[in-house]
């Protein structure tokens, strides 16, 4: 049993390193080949979030505690000044940030996920973007749960992030996921403006 869990962990270790060091696009990924690599592959495979641990501890050790802080905040603040700039442009808009970044946890690839509640059109919404310097949007379609809503992508900055457009009838639903219907993490803007300022990081 020991054994088994020493094994899993110098996978998520492994992957970790490979990850950060590009040699795997993935996070799922980087666990097969680390698996391959040290020769473990017949054993329960650690999940991405084990890596992703890993990944937060070999950030924080290279950046030291409080620039990695400082770092979370930037990326956060990324979320938090788009969220911003939509619902004072829109009396009708509200804004959720979904998944692992509501949280303050951004490694491994982080997307920002915003969930928009309006019935603006995804044209006007990225519109207002644009005017306001963000980049030129990329569009898509997601079949969910709720249907298929359209979404928005911009890569900002480094940042990449995606916007789904939700009728406002549909925010009872705002705490989960879209595809599986499982909770999700998610905050709003005000309680995302608290987490930021109040950011603790292990």
């Amino acid at each position: 049993m020991n054994d088994s869990i020493s094994d899993s962990d110098r996978i998520a270790r492994e992957a970790a390193r490979l990850y950060e060091y590009g040699t795997a696009d993935s996070l799922d990924q980087a666990i097969q080949s680390a698996a391959e690599h040290l020769g473990l592959t017949e054993i329960n495979l650690p999940g991405v979030g084990r890596v992703r641990k890993h990944l937060q501890g070999m950030s924080m050790q290279a950046m030291g505690s409080e620039a990695y802080a400082d770092h979370v905040r930037e990326v956060m603040g990324q979320a938090e000044a788009m969220m911003t700039l939509l619902e004072e442009s829109y009396d009708d808009v509200s804004t959720m940030l979904m998944g692992r970044a509501a949280r303050g946890l951004i490694d491994g690839g982080v997307v920002l996920h915003i969930r928009l509640y309006t019935r603006q059109s995804v044209a006007e919404l990225a519109r207002c973007l644009v005017e306001h310097g963000y980049a030129e949007p990329t569009f898509e379609t997601a079949s969910t749960n709720l249907g298929r809503l359209d979404r928005i992508r911009i890569l900002d900055e480094g940042y990449d992030l995606v916007l789904t457009r939700c009728l406002p009838e549909m925010s009872n639903a705002s705490h989960l996921d879209l595809f599986s219907g499982n909770a999700i993490d998610s905050v709003d803007l005000e309680g995302l403006r608290r987490r930021i300022e109040h950011l603790r990081v292990p």
